[in-house]
């Protein structure tokens, strides 16, 4: 049976059934490092070992990299004439990274609008669905088709980036410099505060230097853009995001300035386990999360969904 790239099986799983149908040793899969890129983030590589033949993937995580990989010791079997399937050169790009991510990066990398995604249609019988993603940005709209809503939105991103980053250079540089002049203007208001700390000391002016720790759950929604509290909202409430996915993108589209670390070398554990951390960068006051693993995701993502007043189920 040929199976196209739109299938409902994971590269892995029917890289896995093809050797078992064969009757040889299953798929072996090997971390082969990680690779820093031009954009933020890191580039993770996989290889897999199977019918004699080895492929290398690479991922935005390491559970892409992994599928990539797969995908690849597919296509190869298929141009050797040893597999049935059918993988075209669209889905394997589109499955190499997680172009959701990209855009948001992007987005944030040119001082864009914060992209939206929303399922416009799902139809088809069960066992066959269609699922029609939309990706908007500003007045930029960019839609996909495909037999999963994750891999819709991710088809539609895939559209939206090709345009985001064919348009001209010269936004790139004007969007970076308007950055660098708020940057500026921070720091400015900043060493203004600290000349004048005398005058506001003594002074009957009631510009807080701080927030009192009973009103920092209404920081968010009072200090922030009701739009881009709206937008975290519907982050916090998209199911095709995952917990971890959450914790960056929702602090992002608030425009708050944050360090994660997944491996502070100056916090461990007992048996010397480097724990996770994440700082939010703000003037304001000072928060700070540490902890491991799923744990330490759930801490964060319940701090931010605290501070925005909003309470979801899905976690």
């Amino acid at each position: 049976v040929k199976m196209s790239a739109h299938g409902t099986k994971t590269p892995i799983t029917e890289l896995q059934e093809i050797c078992a149908k064969r009757k040889v040793h299953l798929p072996i899969y090997e971390s082969v490092g990680e690779e820093t890129t031009a954009t933020p983030g890191k580039i993770f590589c996989t290889s897999v070992t199977a019918l004699g033949q080895t492929c290398v993937g690479q991922g935005r995580s390491k559970k892409d990299s992994k599928h990539h990989a797969a995908l690849k010791m597919l296509q190869l079997l298929g141009n050797k004439g040893e597999s049935e399937i059918d993988l075209d050169d669209q889905q394997l790009t589109i499955s190499s990274s997680d172009k959701v991510t990209e855009v948001r990066d992007i987005c944030v990398q040119r001082n864009f609008e914060v992209p939206e995604f929303e399922c416009v249609r799902s139809s088809g019988p069960s066992h066959a669905p269609e699922f029609e993603f939309e990706c908007r940005v500003g007045n930029i709209v960019r839609r996909a088709v495909h037999n999963t809503k994750k891999g819709a939105k991710q088809a539609a991103c895939h559209e939206m980036l090709k345009t985001l980053q064919a348009m001209p250079v010269e936004n790139m540089v004007q969007s970076v410099q308007s950055l660098e002049q708020a940057a500026k203007m921070d720091a400015e208001e900043d060493e203004h505060i600290i000349r004048n700390y005398r005058e506001y000391k003594n002074s009957d002016i009631k510009k807080k230097l701080g927030v009192k720790i009973a009103d920092r759950h209404n920081y968010f929604v009072e200090s922030v853009d009701q739009a881009k509290i709206d937008a975290a909202r519907s982050l916090a409430m998209d199911e095709t995001i995952d917990l971890q996915e959450k914790c960056t993108v929702i602090p992002r589209a608030l425009g708050l300035k944050f360090d994660m670390k997944l491996e502070d070398s100056q916090l461990r554990t007992e048996n010397g386990r480097k724990l996770y951390s994440f700082e939010l960068i703000n003037s304001e006051y000072d928060c700070f999360i540490f902890g491991l693993d799923n744990e330490f995701y759930e801490s964060v993502y319940r701090y931010l969904t605290t501070m925005l007043n909003f309470s979801f189920k899905g976690h």
